[in-house]
């Protein structure tokens, strides 16, 4: 894999380990812990001067900062270790060993400079060791083991000199000496149990975020990069190649047929052949080379050196394609079933004047050329290509023809509680093309987004929403999808005001869809934003959620009134454990953050009782209802 990738990524990222936490807790109280003992020990040694023997104050006083200046020593040599890294168990043991230490000196001043005649001094030495064990628990409570030690040896004791001294207060002495133990003790343990949980609950929210993070950058099958990080490496390469006068090459790369394997086979032997595909791909591969999946049976290489000349480099890739290809004459062993399988190629050269996304465009277009070739191919993007990329030019003169002759249409797709009551609906929209007939929008809304038509479409579909929600009778929500590049417009929020006055349509029951990475791309934009709309009444979804990023810190921030998970991990998660812990955290994590949870993509009952078994509450999906016109889901509502 490309070092980038793993330099951005590192495969062992460190989590908080409790028990090196609590170590490092004790550590980091040494100082402060070492000061009281230096000056409570000279405090306590001034008072008692007069009543006991100067050399056994002397004696105690050396021994207690004896054992200081040795604490003080492991604490430097502590310090030196490296940051975060896990804390071995001798250092647990020293922590635990010197706090003992350090309570068996003070158990003896108990004893040594115990004052039988003054009943006042008595009373002033139980009341410092009791001051240092009550101090001891803020300093050693993060190891249960090590502040007991420390209590029990330090007020013994001085609790059984006064059981053993007679005085009239002598028996009253010892039970609150007795008392005043046990209420330490008790405290001790709850702070260590708080100091456990906080400890635990900051391991449990690293892994929900390393693993959203992770999800949101490599494809879960192959533990390969997804399209995301792949485009961002891309972008990196694409601009080394410029600067260096050489070129680089991606490989767009589809398993001929494999429709067939996972309609005969099953989608399991489909699915571990995706992943041996993988790896054998990657042993032909570079250091510096790198692949990543895209989706389905496709998959991209990244080679950012194949030549110093552009026919060299076409002709280097070719061979390294050409290599690849006879990698897949051996069959495949899965499951007990031969697979005989073979990739077509697409490649495209860099550098060039068109964006990593577009290059990428040039490379499946390439692909494609060889399936149509017969399959089984390389074939070299060239200009006579171009004819394919043209084709999206066509579809994006549709989109502003569309426009104009009011050929888009909403349909709906409905809500529901655990009850499966109808509780809202989500608009999404169709193309009803004058040759095509109805267009999902699959096919047209990356072309829209990229050419900035997804901005008038965005207002149509609000309008258009608001329009329809204005003439539902039901007290029924409506969920409407906003493009990042409608929502970072500066006449957004003014804009909806108008269109919520123009149609009479009630802010409370419009809530706006937005994606994690629209929220992530300007946070200071996207809350003020948010809070704009928000007072108007309007609510707020975190649609997709688990496919992009977000800091978890980033998103408590964010006004938001619910999160939506995404189908993929919702599909078939009562089989997949994979999907089972995404969905899991998710939850948890939006239960804790007071959010509502809205499962998409429900499809089977087996899903539905899953996650109403995990307390998720509202559902969307075709299990209960397929998006419909306006006309016909107003029907189905009364």
């Amino acid at each position: 894999m490309n070092e980038s990738i793993i330099e951005y990524f590192p495969e062992s990222e460190v989590l908080t380990d409790v028990k090196s936490e609590q170590v490092r807790i004790i550590f980091a109280s040494t100082p402060t812990s070492l000061f009281t003992i230096l000056l409570s020990s000279f405090i306590l040694s001034a008072v008692l001067w007069e009543v006991i023997e100067p050399a056994t104050i002397i004696t105690w006083f050396c021994l207690t900062n004896l054992l200081s200046a040795i604490r003080l020593f492991l604490y430097y040599q502590f310090r030196k270790l490296p940051f975060e890294s896990l804390v071995s168990d001798i250092w647990q043991q020293r922590a635990i060993t010197t706090s003992i230490a350090s309570g068996i000196t003070w158990g003896a001043g108990g004893i040594l400079l115990f004052s039988e005649q003054s009943m006042v001094h008595q009373v002033f030495l139980a009341f410092m060791i009791g001051g240092i064990c009550a101090g001891a628990i803020t300093t050693l409570s993060a190891i249960t083991a090590a502040v007991r030690g420390f209590v029990f040896v330090a007020l013994i004791p001085v609790i059984i000199k006064f059981n053993l001294v007679e005085s009239a207060i002598s028996l009253e002495m010892t039970i609150m000496s007795i008392l005043f133990m046990v209420m330490i003790l008790v405290s001790a343990q709850r702070l260590n149990r708080t100091i456990l949980e906080s400890l635990e609950g900051r391991r449990q929210r690293e892994m929900a975020e390393r693993t959203i993070r992770r999800q949101a950058h490599f494809d879960e099958l192959t533990n390969l990069p997804n399209r995301r990080l792949f485009l961002n490496n891309l972008r990196q390469e694409m601009a080394k190649a410029d600067r260096h006068r050489r070129f680089g090459a991606v490989f767009f790369i589809d398993l001929d047929r494999f429709k067939s394997v996972n309609d005969s086979l099953g989608h399991a032997v489909g699915d571990e052949l995706l992943v041996e595909v993988a790896q054998k791909i990657a042993e032909r591969l570079r250091k510096e080379d790198s692949i990543a999946r895209l989706g389905g049976d496709e998959f991209v290489v990244l080679l950012p050196e194949v030549g110093d000349d552009q026919d060299a480099a076409g002709n280097h890739a070719s061979t390294i394609a050409d290599e690849m290809r006879t990698l897949f004459v051996k069959p495949f062993m899965i499951q007990d079933n031969e697979i005989h399988l073979t990739i077509s190629i697409g490649i495209a050269l860099f550098p060039t004047n068109v964006s990593a996304e577009d290059l990428l465009k040039y490379a499946d277009v390439a692909m494609y050329r060889a399936k149509s070739d017969g399959r089984d191919s390389v074939r070299l993007f060239s200009e006579e290509m171009q004819e394919a990329v043209n084709q999206q030019r066509i579809i994006e003169k549709g989109l502003r023809q569309a426009l104009a002759n009011n050929e888009f249409e909403l349909y709906f797709q409905g809500q529901y509680d655990d009850d499966h009551h109808l509780v809202g609906a989500e608009t999404l929209l169709r193309w009803n093309h004058p040759d095509q007939g109805v267009v999902a929008p699959g096919v047209f809304i990356d072309i829209a987004e990229q050419t900035g038509l997804i901005v008038p479409i965005g207002d149509w579909v609000l309008r258009s929403a608001c329009e329809h929600l204005s003439r539902l009778d039901a007290d029924l929500v409506l969920a409407v999808n906003v493009s990042p590049r409608q929502f970072s417009d500066a006449n957004f929020v003014e804009s909806l005001k108008q269109v919520l006055l123009e149609t009479d349509a009630s802010p409370k029951r419009l809530k706006l869809e937005i994606t994690e990475n629209l929220a992530m791309a300007n946070i200071a934009h996207t809350i003020v934003t948010m809070n704009r709309l928000k007072r108007l009444g309007i609510s707020f979804s975190i649609d997709d959620f688990g496919t992009g990023y977000s800091s978890l810190n980033y998103l408590n921030r964010l006004p938001v009134d619910e999160l939506k998970i995404d189908q993929t991990f919702v599909r078939n998660v009562s089989n997949l454990p994979d999907h089972a812990i995404i969905v899991d955290t998710i939850i948890v994590m939006a239960q804790q953050l007071n959010l509502k949870i809205v499962a998409e993509g429900i499809e089977t009952v087996e899903e539905l009782d899953y996650l109403k078994s995990h307390q998720c509450k509202y559902f969307q999906g075709y299990f209960f209802a397929r998006p419909v016109p306006f006309d016909q889901f107003s029907r189905s509502i009364v």
